[in-house]
């Protein structure tokens, strides 16, 4: 559904991308991180026409997005971090956007608006940041676009609104779509996520399913130094308190723990190190 060949893109004198390939062909929610200015946000846009690539080559169920054909914008939706609204409400929104989207569903809308606790006919501008962003939220999930792109979808909830957005993308009517998250809260969204994509220097650093990452890495909690040290392969490791938490190659056969924010420093650290043991244990199982 997403493929990308030799994208390359920059503002001005900084080059976001370079060579970058990227290949999604199945459904899934697809977690991407990176550390500040990586271009994460850009890509997403990319992906959904509203930047122009440099060079290479972006398609979406074969259609280019820098063309912005009618029946590749029915197919995909955006949502990005900041956004403003017309002092609307979620029916007003219903009644003059969902047309635009041949498999939205006034039903799941309506449905996803009562998980969110939203009245469905409160204006907009008589509602709190969070509340608009859970609006948002329940329409995009209600297009059933073949591809949904979120940029930081939980910034601005509260801790409940977070849990009732990670309700409504495990349903099983979700799980037809590819789902794109950018964020760096990954810790609060690690349970829905089923792959992992990491862009550092201008490229795709990691792409990888929670399945593969378990098989080639373990991630928890030494207590004290000792332990630690007794620790094969160890790749990464932070301190908390008297204990570590760390990552280390997986050298048994029971699949590790996968805990996302600690995977994302040890990528952010010692990439390296992580991309190896991944390499190892694909190459591990191609031998099985």
């Amino acid at each position: 559904m997403i493929e990308i060949q030799g994208l390359s893109f920059g503002y001005r004198r900084t080059t976001l991308y370079q060579a970058f390939d990227l290949d999604v062909t199945r459904p899934g929610v697809y977690g991407l991180f990176g550390r500040n200015g990586s271009g994460k946000s850009t890509l997403l846009k990319l992906l959904s026409g509203l930047l122009f690539p440099d060079g290479g080559r972006i398609t979406l169920g074969g259609r280019e997005p820098r063309r912005r054909q009618a029946e590749f914008l029915a197919q995909v939706y955006l949502v990005p971090e900041e956004f403003h609204l017309p002092d609307l409400s979620p029916d007003d929104l219903l009644r003059t956007h969902a047309g635009f989207y041949p498999r939205f569903s006034a039903a799941a809308f309506r449905d996803y608006l009562a998980e969110f606790e939203l009245p469905h006919d409160r204006r907009f501008g008589e509602m709190s940041l969070g509340q608009k962003k859970k609006a948002v939220m329940a329409f995009a999930l209600a297009t059933f676009t073949p591809v949904l792109l979120l940029d930081e979808p939980t910034n601005g909830m509260d801790i409940v609104g977070r849990d009732q957005f990670k309700a409504i993308v495990a349903r099983p009517e979700q799980r037809e779509r590819i789902i794109v998250i950018s964020t760096h809260q990954a810790h609060d969204l690690e349970r829905i996520m089923d792959h992992m994509l990491f862009i550092d220097a201008a490229t795709l650093a990691l792409s990888a399913t929670r399945e593969e990452l378990a098989r080639a890495l373990v991630m928890g909690v030494a207590a004290d130094d000792a332990a630690l040290a007794a620790i094969p392969g160890l790749i990464h490791h932070e301190a908390l308190g008297a204990q570590h938490a760390y990552v280390a190659r997986n050298t048994g056969d029971a699949a590790g723990a996968v805990h996302l924010e600690l995977l994302y420093k040890a990528l952010s650290l010692k990439k390296d190190g992580v991309l190896a043991a991944l390499s190892a244990s694909k190459q591990e199982a191609s031998h099985v």
